[in-house]
């Protein structure tokens, strides 16, 4: 049998359902919720053609009027613009923990329903229609980088509720969000999503989690997503600390990869799969560890090419493992 990371099986959540009315759409075709707010920030709409970046967030799309996809809110200027658009609720399908502190300051409803790469399982699909059917809105839902899991998401919470269609939300992923061919299990349903029935989208808000906890080798990935995106950005700065990310110390953050890559030895998952997984494992292991040295030495040619050499091996290791 085919070896697969376990993120789904790990994330999934019963969600209790309850008696709860959902708003309806305007006469122009928008919900109501939505043509209440008057934004101070433009959001984007169903005509954008590109996906939008602002302080703090970026590759916002609109999957339906008042539902929008894209990365996560970068602290406190990524909030900003979230309430400047008039968000009232966010969704997260990313596996690291919300930032309630943030969201509550603004005034928003934090969900969390995470998803894998591969799929979104029937009862997380459920309970993201029924979120967006119950919540207040706008509603923004975000993975890490808001390419692909929340695309996924959006578009079918979007198809379950009877705001678009598998087509047009596929046309939206590839074309807009930029969700790569890799992620065939993600297309997969969204294309076989159909409506859902009224009465079962009806349910009391109160019972969605504002956390959904992981642990073991999903919460190692969850890091692993940030680390990799901080040594993209030293990469970037040949391995001096960033201008616009002064908070990033070189040395710190590689070898903080290193430790994760190596503490996923000690890991029971992570140890019970095959010997290509382990083999590309020891070989992030290693660049990982040679990142750290090159770095230490000051040798910022040969950090770039073992940070090279492990984004390839991760790439290989998630084609297998982690995409399909």
């Amino acid at each position: 049998m085919k070896h697969r990371l376990p993120f789904l099986a790990l994330l999934a959540v019963s969600i209790a359902i309850a008696a709860c009315s959902s708003p309806g759409p305007t006469a122009k075709g928008e919900p109501a919720e939505a043509a209440a707010v008057k934004p101070a920030l433009r959001a984007p709409t169903m005509a954008d053609t590109k996906a939008l970046d602002v302080p703090g967030v970026h590759n916002i799309v609109a999957y339906a009027p008042g539902v929008f996809s894209g990365s996560v809110p970068e602290g406190a200027k990524g909030f900003d613009s979230l309430a400047a658009m008039g968000i009232k609720t966010v969704i997260s399908v990313d596996g690291a923990t919300p930032d309630l502190a943030e969201a509550r300051k603004h005034g928003m409803r934090y969900i969390h329903l995470p998803i894998g790469y591969d799929t979104v399982p029937e009862d997380r699909a459920k309970a993201l229609a029924q979120a967006l059917a119950s919540v207040d809105g706008p509603v923004y839902m975000h993975c890490h980088h808001g390419k692909h899991r929340s695309a996924a998401a959006a578009s079918v919470a979007c198809i379950a509720t009877g705001r678009t269609t598998p087509e047009e939300a596929t046309r939206r992923m590839k074309e807009i969000s930029g969700t790569t061919a890799n992620y065939s299990g993600l297309y997969a349903v969204v294309q076989a999503t159909k409506p859902m029935d009224k009465d079962s989208l009806r349910i009391d808000p109160s019972t969605l989690p504002e956390v959904t906890k992981v642990s073991g080798l999903v919460a190692t990935m969850v890091e692993l997503d940030v680390v990799f995106d901080n040594l993209k950005a030293l990469n970037g700065a040949e391995w001096q600390v960033p201008k616009d990310h002064p908070d990033l110390v070189p040395a710190k953050e590689a070898r903080r990869a290193a430790t994760l890559f190596r503490g996923l030895h000690d890991d029971a998952e992570s140890n019970a799969y095959p010997a290509d997984y382990q083999q590309w494992l020891n070989r992030s292991i290693e660049d990982a560890d040679a990142i750290a040295k090159a770095v230490d030495a000051g040798d910022a040619k040969e950090a770039a090419l073992r940070f090279q050499s492990l984004g390839k091996t991760c790439k290989e290791c998630h084609k297998p493992y982690r995409d399909q």
